[in-house]
């Protein structure tokens, strides 16, 4: 039991088994319990339109539950050659259950099961990510609390500025991360729609397919009705997944160069504990902020693969094409990074240290030049001149 759904001879050449099946495999024993979600919607389907006995759908769930109980455990497996999870399940279940394994797979191709466990699997870690990114907005609105007048330089052209506080400084990024959190929480309407039943692309007009009920069984908010387009969607819904979460990840980054710049030895107004920072094998004295390093490293990988299924989705035509294949290992691995770097960020914003003397010291009379400005202003004295008095005074 060990070919795949479509072949019906043993001769395929292993190269090309090697090169088109990939890491899919792989991939799939994490995305398995989302395909039994799917699987089990299906068979119940299944069993309301009289293509399967009540019997049968007993056993199909049984069986279901099975993979899913050994799969926890880490009993599962699937081969290369069975491609994929949707082999390993339908082979299970024939293997176990008899004819009824056969039937599961009626009124669905693997191009409307890949699609289903990936839009739950979607669905799921946008859940996640609105949770985790509140969570450190919270903690950055606590810190900035704290530091609320705590003074600190402010910089444009990376030259002194204005003095503003540690308070504003966080509050800015967190009222930037929060407004971003918004365009990314649009993207849920979206993804609430179930690609079931449409198959291969083109739906099966000879066929009574339930997709309401498979929609309400899984908890969709609504049937993706047309199966083109649910065919067209693969690609586009991760890439926007992707796109819209990066303003998020992007603001990360730019609060973390500020951190790269702040923990310098030439500014010292703010460090992390020595349990966050790594030390030098040769030079005794110093700590480095690896931590912020692959933080920064990290956030043009993860646009790196937002970029990568732009570019496959683009030179794509209409309905199912193998490049799509390819697709799901990016997303998967880029919503691991965004996860990571969520986590991350929220221990770094947490454990920040502001030096409160150096940062008091570094407020030098420069900073104040502007206010100078308007103290003349508030006398009569019209702006323009104000200014070139000030000015002169400081050159």
């Amino acid at each position: 039991m060990s070919k795949k759904l479509w072949q019906t001879s043993s001769n395929l050449n292993p190269i090309v088994e090697t090169f088109t099946v990939g890491d899919d495999y792989i991939l799939d024993t994490r995305l398995l319990p989302y395909d039994i979600i799917g699987s089990q919607a299906h068979a119940r389907m299944l069993e309301s339109i009289g293509i399967i006995s009540r019997t049968e759908l007993l056993d199909l769930e049984k069986g279901l539950s099975e993979i899913l109980e050994l799969s926890q455990k880490g009993e599962f497996h699937i081969s290369k050659t069975q491609e994929d999870c949707h082999t390993a399940i339908e082979q299970y279940l024939t293997e176990h259950y008899g004819e009824v394994g056969k039937k599961i797979h009626t009124g669905r191709s693997r191009n409307d099961q890949v699609l289903t466990i990936l839009r739950l699997f979607m669905k799921d870690m946008h859940t996640d990510f609105i949770v985790s990114i509140q969570a450190l907005v919270k903690e950055m609105d606590e810190r900035a609390m704290e530091f609320q007048n705590q003074k600190m330089p402010g910089y444009t052209h990376a030259q002194l500025a204005m003095p503003t506080t540690v308070g504003k400084w966080l509050d800015s990024y967190a009222r930037a991360i929060e407004d971003q959190l918004s365009i990314f929480s649009g993207v849920s309407g979206i993804l609430d729609q179930s690609p079931l039943g449409s198959a291969a692309g083109f739906g099966i007009d000879s066929f009574l397919n339930d997709r309401a009920l498979t929609t309400k069984l899984m908890g969709f908010g609504k049937v993706q009705q047309n199966p083109l387009y649910c065919g067209l969607s693969r690609g586009l819904f991760e890439h926007n997944f992707l796109s819209t979460l990066s303003w998020v990840i992007m603001l990360m980054g730019r609060m973390n160069n500020d951190l790269l710049l702040f923990t310098m030895q030439e500014f010292q107004f703010v460090s992390l504990p020595d349990a966050m920072t790594t030390g030098s094998s040769i030079m005794p004295q110093k700590r480095n902020y690896d931590l912020c390093e692959l933080v920064r490293a990290s956030i043009p990988v993860y646009l790196g693969h937002s970029d990568q299924l732009r570019n496959i989705y683009t030179h794509l035509m209409s309905g199912y094409q193998r490049d799509l294949q390819l697709t799901k290992k990016i997303f998967i691995e880029a919503t691991d990074l965004a996860g990571n770097l969520v986590e991350v960020f929220g221990e770094i914003i947490s454990n920040l240290q502001f030096q409160s003397e150096t940062l008091d010291t570094a407020m030098t009379d420069e900073l104040y030049a502007t206010e100078r400005v308007y103290e003349l202003v508030r006398t009569g004295m019209s702006f323009r001149d104000a200014y070139l008095e000030v000015k002169k005074g400081l050159f």
